[in-house]
């Protein structure tokens, strides 16, 4: 398979979990049978196989309504939904405290107790949080792991990025491709073998669960002489959306900059809501791209941008992005 037939069939596999996320939202949906008779009215086929491992990789559990027959319900974030399930697992003593969103907590100590999971005693619902009694002996790790594992509440590690990180390196230029898509914009094309370069000189962060599997990106461009750091390719895998994991990369590769490059301004342009709060919240300001990089080949990196032609129109000092500014002589304490 080509790589132009790999981002189709991940374009459509996309498309699909969003479809099924969608039914399981509105119906309640008892058998993978009743999910695909759904799917087939619109216009969608699938296998049973093909089924199953979208259900997982949604992370669906059954749940039971008020009658106790159990129906599906997707446990974590997604592209597509919030959380409707567990937040987050926390031991302390002999009590272990999952937080959720309301109105589950019932559904979701059923199903623990059903579990009877080794060391524990029961649990109590309230409305949005559970209260595990564990016992005395109880092996708190092997609970705690039970419990993120039937939820798939997934322990997210970030980090600078090494040589090792390089077998990511295709999946990541495809997420990055796929997300500019959806969001109609243009990116700055970068091949994995430039991003095993920034994994390779230790100028990127990456973000992984405990298993491996690849949840997020980014990392460090230098500009002007390294006068200027911009902090590029910012993402996050599509399963992955949802969980804060944006904001804590952002943090990292924030950090990294500024241990290595500790006089340069940190500049960024975006049209991204969410990003220019994370920015703001690092002490970036708004100016006119006249403080900025001069430097040709940053905007170079703009020509993919279908709003390209409004920056050229304005000689590269004006465009539908917002420029943003860390200036470390400004946080001089």
């Amino acid at each position: 398979m080509n790589n132009a037939d790999k981002i189709k069939a991940m374009k459509e596999k996309f498309d699909r979990k969003t479809v099924i996320a969608d039914i399981i939202e509105t119906h309640k949906i008892r058998t993978q049978e009743e999910l695909v008779a759904l799917l087939e009215t619109k216009g969608i086929r699938v296998t049973q196989a093909t089924l199953s491992r979208d259900l997982k990789e949604l992370g669906t559990v059954k749940v039971p309504d008020g009658n106790g027959a159990p129906y599906y319900r997707i446990s974590y974030s997604t592209p597509m939904h919030r959380n409707l399930n567990v937040n987050s697992v926390d031991i302390s003593g002999q009590l272990c405290v999952l937080k959720l969103q309301p109105g589950f907590a019932s559904a979701v100590a059923s199903i623990i107790d059903t579990a009877k999971i080794k060391g524990v005693m029961g649990s109590i619902a309230g409305d949005d949080t559970v209260l595990v009694l564990l016992k005395e002996d109880a092996d708190k790790g092997f609970v705690s792991r039970t419990i993120k594992s039937m939820f798939n509440i997934i322990d997210i590690i970030i980090r600078v990025a090494t040589a090792k990180d390089t077998r990511y390196a295709s999946e990541i230029c495809d997420e990055m491709y796929i997300s500019s898509q959806e969001r109609k914009t243009g990116i700055a094309r970068r091949t994995p073998e430039y991003v095993s370069e920034k994994m390779i000189a230790g100028k990127a962060v990456i973000a992984v669960t405990e298993e491996g599997d690849f949840a997020g990106f980014s990392y460090i461009e230098s500009w002007g002489g390294k006068s200027f750091v911009a902090n590029s390719g910012l993402i996050v895998a599509h399963k992955f959306r949802g969980m804060g994991i944006a904001k804590r990369i952002k943090e990292r590769i924030f950090d990294l900059s500024r241990e290595l490059f500790p006089d340069a301004k940190i500049f960024s342009i975006t049209t991204g809501a969410a990003v220019m709060k994370m920015n703001y919240e690092l002490g970036f300001r708004p100016v006119p791209f006249s403080e900025l990089t001069t430097d040709p080949e940053f905007w170079k990196g703009c020509e993919a941008c279908r709003h390209f032609e409004i920056l050229k129109s304005h000689d590269y000092k004006m465009c539908i992005c917002t420029g943003l500014l860390y200036d470390p002589k400004d946080h001089v304490l």
